[in-house]
């Protein structure tokens, strides 16, 4: 039941969102291939509209400098336009001391993201911040004690991605970052496999996530694509993957040219304000839903008329270009009806209280209310011919209403 409700919602909000294209190379070693983690990626694009094509070389603990000089990494860099290569460091190196990795790290990353631009100045360069051996580095332990525990080591990586990214104008995706919190937060879920290295399917599905937002810049809550796991272990990958990335963008996307669309929204009457909040962009093209169109930064626009609009804004620079949609609903409550209608059964709402009416003298007989993650809200009992209140914050709901017969109908409103 909870899946069939998920995947009915994930159809309900489709329509919010843009699907997306884009061409990735990786460049790495086994942290890559285990589980082949670009295919996971690319069926967890796939679930959501979107479009990965891909290409990878990725031999068994290949460091910067081998694919710096290897003729299959050169010439896959120079096949076609990527938008982004993806460069992935053996496990260990960049978690050495600092001196140490500004010998035998910096300078080959800076090779591999001169050949990328020569290719084409607009591909965006992404480090692969990687994550900590499960008990630190057993066999570096004694040379440099700071990567003797897993704590250590991943502080060093984190600092060695980072400093990368900043040095090379890049951008990174927290891998990394994201593992350390799922450590934290869910220390039974194992990320490794026995040699407390390399991922265990878990690992490299929180990896895939993890990338999802940091190239397609969507939250991963929303794909129904759990490749083997468990509804519960992916959800919690999948929520945390969401924090590290979405919540803190602007921390792993500090540098670079790669587009990043958003704007939030305000309403007081029927003038919607929106405040772009996109980065990296030169350009901005808004559609508000009404055949009126705008290339203002942060623009506000009177509706002549109540009702819920689409509202799109595609950023740009000369490089990248991205969309992000978002309903505006003028009036109250909106409801966006589907191929099941809801025969007999009204909603409206006022200044966040929402009114469920049953017209029918007996069809239905209780309505669930859920979030957009499948979340329970409320179980409202309906009365015949009645009118039931509940207060809801703003957001997107689903109510499942459910009739003497058992049978149930699906639809989602939004309250402003």
């Amino acid at each position: 039941m909870k899946k069939q409700l998920l995947i009915a919602i994930a159809m309900l909000i489709a329509t919010n969102i843009h699907a997306t294209t884009r061409k990735v190379l990786f460049l790495g070693n086994s942290y890559v291939y285990t589980n082949d983690l670009p295919l996971m990626l690319q069926q967890m694009a796939t679930s959501m509209g979107d479009t990965l094509i891909y290409d990878q070389n990725t031999p068994g603990g290949f460091t910067f400098e081998q694919h710096s000089t290897d003729a299959t990494s050169i010439n896959k860099i120079f096949s076609q336009q990527w938008d982004i290569v993806i460069l992935q460091e053996q496990s260990q190196k960049p978690a050495f001391s600092p001196a140490q990795v500004a010998d035998e790290t910096y300078p080959f990353a800076k090779k591999l993201d001169s050949m990328i631009r020569k290719n084409r100045p607009c591909t965006e360069t992404m480090f692969f911040m990687t994550w900590g051996r499960k008990n630190g580095d057993a066999s570096n332990c004694a040379s440099y004690p700071p990567i003797c525990t897993y704590a250590g080591m991943q502080i060093r990586l984190r600092d060695s991605y980072m400093q990368m990214t900043q040095d090379n104008n890049a951008i990174v995706s927290p891998v990394g970052a994201a593992w350390k919190q799922m450590r934290d937060s869910f220390p039974s879920l194992d990320l490794y496999v026995p040699d407390e290295s390399h991922p265990s399917v878990s690992g490299t599905y929180l990896a895939a996530c993890v990338f999802y937002a940091s190239i397609f810049h969507k939250n991963p809550m929303q794909t129904t694509f759990n490749s083997t796991l468990s509804a519960t272990d992916a959800n919690n990958i999948k929520r945390i993957s969401k924090r590290v990335v979405l919540d803190s963008f602007s921390k792993w996307n500090m540098y670079g040219n790669y587009t990043y669309a958003n704007f939030t929204k305000s309403v007081a009457g029927k003038t919607a304000t929106f405040t772009n909040t996109s980065l990296y962009n030169t350009n901005n093209y808004w559609t508000f839903g009404n055949g009126i169109t705008s290339t203002v930064a942060s623009p506000a626009h009177t509706y002549a008329t109540n009702g819920k609009y689409q509202v799109t804004l595609t950023a740009s620079n000369g490089c990248f270009s991205e969309t992000r949609k978002d309903s505006v609903t003028i009036g109250g409550v909106n409801v966006e009806t589907t191929a099941m209608q809801m025969p007999e059964l009204s909603i409206g709402s006022e200044h966040g209280i929402v009114r469920f009416t049953n017209k029918s003298a007996s069809a239905y007989i209780s309505l669930m209310i859920y979030d957009i993650n499948g979340r329970s809200i409320a179980t409202i009992e309906l009365n015949p011919n009645t009118t039931t209140e509940k207060t809801l914050v703003p957001g997107i709901y689903v109510y499942q209403a459910k009739t003497k017969d058992g049978v149930i109908y699906t639809n989602k409103f939004s309250v402003q």
